[in-house]
């Protein structure tokens, strides 16, 4: 195996699912953002719907099956060849979407609701085999710049996927067929990268089989078995989770009530915090060598909080100025992905082979839990307190100073060094 990186990310170890992973997140928000915005400009007002109870209901199917079925499905990609179980995903998007195509012509809301939990549900079956096998087919020391075009995509394709939604509006009639016409050509296409993945068969013992209930005990179980660095690593990418879903959803009123931009305001916000995420991942990735930093977590942390002192200031102004905000959140973004790009590395490296997909799905259903925390933290803070948008994003932000603190003060055992052959994948 080459250890040249471009050699490596550019070749069919990576470059396959990297397509594949990317295009899925794609149609992933492609998909319930198009349905969502048909639902509040199309469908819903056809049929007389309430349209905030189906816009939070829409984002609610998307994320129960995260919480429901990520044990089994790490269990599951711990148990199958993972290219295998990717292509298996992939033929089930495409079913997913034709369907889905139906429910677009016939203008069916229950459908499209049935349609979205659905396809939460192949995301979540998804999800554990996103990180795990990046390990099989990459040296150690590429992780890191594989993760960071990872979380790049990943990023791209949530703000792509939530423009889609919006631009479908302004296609008029025309909007349920190329939604259509998309999200199946999506799933057509990450099918085909998905077919170019190499074999990935389980290495070392396999688990055994696990329904429902038993995969979430064994995965609680194993957990408690893994070294204090790997479970502060998945606590820290959670509370990552936790501020990013806190800053996206107050987006839009931010840039309405406290900015007064127009309507498109909000996108732009979006946009700017998502490519910087991915921008400080991309960074890290080819700046911090080929072993994960471990030193980064508290100064990136410490960062977030420091940039949401500014920002406070800078929002609660009579006039805030639109360039000094748009700093902080492109500083808060690439602090982020600075963040997040090497704890994901150091997952991959710390965990065993045959248990890594466990984790990951360990780790997806605690970033779940972390976002639904942050939405009702949320409501209390404003209905309860009635505090004001900048206040918001000062306690959000500035928990990173509570958390830099913590890790600082812990943080030799955070991401210990390990010899460059410790990975017993690659020795």
């Amino acid at each position: 195996m080459t250890s040249r990186p471009t050699a490596s990310l550019l070749s069919r170890r990576f470059l396959p699912y990297f397509f594949t992973q990317a295009l899925g997140a794609f149609n992933d928000n492609a998909f319930r953002f198009s349905v969502m915005f048909l639902i509040t400009y199309e469908i819903g007002s056809a049929h007389d719907g309430n349209i905030d109870v189906l816009m939070n209901l829409a984002a609610g199917l998307f994320i129960l099956p995260g919480l429901l079925f990520s044990p089994m499905a790490g269990h599951w990609a711990d148990r199958l060849d993972q290219a295998k179980l990717a292509r298996i995903l992939k033929w089930t998007e495409l079913g997913l979407m034709l369907i889905a195509a139906l429910a677009f012509w016939w203008q069916s809301i229950t459908l499209l609701m049935a349609l979205v939990f659905l396809m939460g549900a192949q995301s979540a079956w998804f999800g554990p085999l996103k990180y795990a096998i990046v390990p099989r087919h990459l040296p150690a020391g590429m992780l890191m710049r594989a993760n960071g075009w990872v979380t790049a995509s990943t990023f791209t394709a949530i703000l792509l996927g939530t423009l889609t939604g919006g631009l479908l509006t302004a296609t008029g009639e025309r909007a349920t067929l190329i939604a259509s016409l998309l999200v199946i050509g999506v799933a057509v296409a990450g099918l085909i990268a998905a077919r170019f993945i190499p074999p990935a068969p389980p290495p070392g013992r396999l688990p055994d089989h696990a329904g429902p209930l038993k995969s979430w005990t064994t995965t609680w179980r194993l957990l408690q078995t893994q070294a204090t660095s790997l479970r502060q690593s998945m606590w820290l990418i959670s509370w990552f989770w936790f501020v990013g879903a806190g800053y996206l959803t107050q987006f839009p009123r931010f840039a309405e009530d406290v900015l007064e931009l127009p309507a498109d305001g909000a996108t732009g916000l979006l946009a700017l915090f998502a490519l910087s995420i991915g921008a400080g991942g991309l960074l890290v990735g080819y700046l911090g060598g080929r072993r994960p930093p471990r030193a980064l977590a508290p100064f990136a942390a410490l960062g977030v909080g420091l940039v949401a002192i500014d920002w406070y200031f800078v929002a609660s102004a009579p006039s805030p100025l639109l360039w000094r905000v748009g700093v902080d959140i492109a500083l808060t973004g690439a602090l982020a992905g600075v963040l997040v790009v090497p704890l994901y590395s150091h997952l991959q490296r710390a965990s065993r082979p045959s248990q890594r997909a466990r984790l990951i799905a360990a780790l997806n259903v605690q970033n779940a839990l972390a976002m639904v925390v942050s939405s009702l933290l949320a409501i209390f803070l404003f209905a309860a307190l009635d505090i004001g948008l900048p206040t918001f994003f000062l306690l959000f932000g500035g928990s990173g100073l509570l958390v830099a603190a913590t890790v600082w003060w812990r943080w030799q055992g955070l991401l210990p060094n390990r010899p460059q052959g410790d990975n017993p994948e690659h020795r």
